[in-house]
């Protein structure tokens, strides 16, 4: 039986490359999908390889970005905290549309939202405006501004 990698398994490992990561996205949405990993273990992975994918300065390459989104779309919840603050940061930094619209649809009746669940979400809005898909646009306009300075 093959091994199911967790959380420490991804924190040990050195960069890699794009196309690495990738292929370790995919594992992991597929044991999350054939429930080889719990929510949270998923959520600690995808944690994990998103910090990876920073690194690289490059989008997640479809379709294995919108397959992301649609499950994580899926997992989209305004009960809980954690979740929402994974799925934001997971949103923001991997640049995940549908995920981004389902989380501000959330957001038109507050009657059930937690204060500090609404604040995470108000506050995610106001950092990516019109940028969801472009996580890279802030670093690439400083950049630029910093070389033409």
């Amino acid at each position: 039986m093959e091994k199911v990698m967790k959380k420490e398994d991804y924190s040990e490992m050195p960069w890699m490359s794009v196309d690495k990561l990738y292929l370790l996205f995919e594992q992991a949405i597929m044991d999350f999908k054939n429930e080889k990993l719990t929510k949270k273990e998923f959520f600690d992975i995808l944690d994990e390889l998103m910090m990876r994918q920073g690194d690289t300065y490059r989008n997640l390459k479809e379709p294995l970005r919108s397959e992301l989104d649609d499950v994580l779309c899926g997992l989209w919840n305004t009960e809980n905290y954690d979740d929402v603050d994974i799925i934001t940061s997971l949103l923001i930094n991997l640049g995940l549309k549908k995920t981004y619209n389902k989380m501000k649809e959330s957001i038109k009746d507050t009657s059930n939202i937690s204060s500090e669940i609404l604040e995470e979400i108000e506050d995610t809005i106001e950092e990516v405006g019109d940028h969801v898909e472009d996580p890279y646009h802030d670093y690439m306009k400083k950049t630029t501004e910093q070389n033409h300075e």
